[in-house]
């Protein structure tokens, strides 16, 4: 009976995030048929990977066959927010036992989100199954693109700037909820600068890791003149 409730919980509550991912694990799933990879990739990618935004940035990575180094430093930069969010939740997911590496692999922004809208008391039952449906949905969203990409007569081109265009929703959202524009700011003028002098290949990673350091560097300042 438990099992049931959890279960019915838990769907009602990524509901929204299934709507999500589907269409933009349909996005990358053809974004990665197209560049020449198939269904099982698009399996093993978000199956293992399962960083949404980063599998977006892997595809070109993959197809020119990039470093390791190169993809290790970009993927650090893409998902390091993880690292400030997920502290939150450090205590909550040690308690889990076998399933904590798993609740840390898996928290995505919206997993994130949803959790953030659960009562103290929520069960164990109900966060592991939350992970776990939103990783489903983006994994069948992956193979139901790479699919139709692979095998029907579909024009899928600039499917790919689903993902961009979300991002470009989020940024503008938060800008119109906070006084302050400097993050904003620091990150487009760091992404031209960069853009400028390194190319269109290599620009992401030093622009995000200057962004982030420039911010830091800011917020320290702040706080020392508060103080």
């Amino acid at each position: 009976m438990q099992r049931n409730h959890d279960r019915l919980r838990a769907l009602r509550l990524t509901l929204p995030v299934m709507c999500g991912y589907l269409f933009l694990g349909t996005a990358f799933g053809a974004v990665l048929a197209q560049a020449g990879f198939g269904p099982v990739w698009a399996l093993a990618a978000s199956t293992l990977v399962y960083a949404g935004s980063l599998q977006f940035v892997l595809v070109p990575m993959m197809a020119a066959g990039t470093s390791l180094l190169t993809v290790a430093l970009t993927a650090l930069m893409v998902n390091v927010r993880h690292l400030f969010y997920g502290l939150s939740y450090i205590e909550r997911f040690s308690r889990m036992g076998r399933l904590h590496p798993y609740m840390i692999f898996s928290l995505t922004d919206e997993t994130y989100s949803v959790f953030c809208g659960l009562p103290g008391e929520e069960s164990d039952g109900v966060m592991v199954r939350i992970a776990l449906y939103d990783q489903l949905y983006w994994v069948a969203g992956s193979i139901v693109g790479a699919l139709l990409a692979s095998s029907l007569p579909v024009d899928l081109t600039g499917i790919d700037f689903s993902m961009t265009a979300l991002f470009i929703v989020i940024c503008v959202e938060r800008a119109r909820e906070r006084g302050s524009r400097l993050a904003m700011a620091v990150g487009a003028a760091c992404a031209l600068v960069s853009l400028a002098l390194l190319g269109p290949e290599r620009f992401l990673a030093p622009a995000l890791a200057v962004t982030a350091l420039v911010l830091t560097a800011a917020d320290v300042v702040g706080k020392e003149a508060a103080a």
